[in-house]
């Protein structure tokens, strides 16, 4: 994983945002026999009936067009200390699959089998696009939990997500 340029960036900004808490997750998409994916950091719960996840990404990504054209997507919780595991999964588009276990979740899915918790969800209609990334509402309609927890946090991974790259 890289760092992101911030060199047009306030400094005392970037140390304010660097410090925010997230976790990091691997957003997949798709089947099993050709799953797509990539790691975010910006993902939260924001209902409880029905439950309901958010998930940004970036609007340059090209899994944008998989998740709409799938409906459905994951959210894998990596487990706490899995930076190699984050590693791989940060890899190029056409490698990034090399040498990652998988299964078929809820929905469908492609999920990790080294996952602590999935949660699978079906994109709500909506699309709310406030800046530079998309924020994907997904209904939860199946959940995997192997534990015991805690997941990785994002600083795990060598840096902040800030939104620039």
């Amino acid at each position: 994983m890289h760092p992101e340029d911030t060199s047009q960036m306030d400094p005392q900004l970037v140390q304010a945002l660097s410090h925010l808490h997230y976790g990091l997750y691997f957003l997949s998409t798709a089947t099993l026999a050709e799953p797509k994916g990539m790691l975010v950091s910006w993902v939260s719960q924001v209902g409880g009936r029905p439950p309901l996840v958010m998930a940004a990404v970036r609007e340059n990504r090209r899994l944008l067009a998989d998740l709409k054209e799938h409906r459905a997507f994951a959210i894998n919780l990596l487990p706490q200390g899995a930076r190699e595991l984050a590693g791989r999964l940060a890899r190029p588009r056409e490698r990034r699959f090399q040498e990652i276990a998988l299964e078929q979740g809820p929905l469908n899915l492609p999920v990790l089998q080294e996952a602590v918790g999935v949660l699978c969800c079906r994109l709500l209609e909506s699309e709310i696009k406030p800046g530079d990334h998309h924020l994907l509402v997904g209904e939860v309609a199946g959940a995997l939990w192997r534990g015991p927890g805690p997941a990785m946090h994002q600083t795990e991974g060598g840096h902040a997500y800030l939104g620039l790259g």
